[in-house]
């Protein structure tokens, strides 16, 4: 596995996934009332027309789970009832779940803007970069970073519409023949600077 110096992209791949790592934590422990500036702030992360429609996929994939955890927070945590029956959900169950849905769709809205910016091949490489601690406990971050990079560019590669069980009979395209995995990692500019050090602005903000 050899590293390349060079990217097109803008951000150092690891500097955008750790970016994207403190966005998430600052949504999930962001206040209700503040939650509400990020939710009107997060349309700027699908300014780019792929990221708005990588989002929207991300969405309707995960429509069950959007369903599930507002029934499952409306009908569990208590509270004043909807309407007056034992069955009937309660009002705070709907705010609990609808404000869970909200943090989950921010997540996503910022997941799919990295997607967007990177390949699978810098993401893979962000990766390998962020995980070099984890040498200590003899973790192989080599291998992992080559297998996650050609398993994410084999589901690329895959037809958007496919069934499941039509993938799983489909022959596969690798081959045995070997190949040089070449990672692209651009130098860390002030750009990235700028970019990790508003995500930890954005944490200090829910934090304080």
């Amino acid at each position: 596995m050899a590293i390349q110096t060079k990217s097109r992209r803008e951000f150092h791949p690891a500097v955008s996934i750790s970016s994207w790592l403190i966005f998430a934590i600052a949504v999930e422990i962001c206040a209700p009332n503040r939650l509400a500036w990020l939710a009107l702030a997060a349309p700027i992360l699908l300014i780019p027309r792929e990221a708005l429609q990588r989002f929207l996929r991300l969405v309707w994939k995960a429509r069950w789970l959007w369903l599930a955890l507002i029934l499952l927070y409306a009908f569990t945590m208590p509270g004043v009832y909807l309407w007056s029956s034992a069955y009937s959900p309660t009002i705070e169950g709907l705010q609990m779940g609808g404000l869970r849905v909200m943090r989950l769709m921010l997540m996503l809205a910022a997941l799919a803007r990295l997607l967007v910016e990177l390949t699978p091949r810098q993401l893979a490489g962000g990766l390998y970069m962020l995980s070099a601690p984890l040498e200590w406990i003899k973790f192989d971050r080599r291998a992992f970073a080559v297998r996650l990079a050609l398993t994410l560019e084999q589901i690329d590669r895959m037809p958007t519409r496919q069934n499941w069980l039509e993938a799983l009979k489909s022959p596969s395209d690798m081959t045995d023949s070997h190949e040089e995995i070449r990672l692209a990692m651009p130098e860390v500019g002030s750009h990235d600077a700028g970019l990790f050090l508003a995500a930890c602005l954005l944490l200090a903000v829910s934090l304080a």
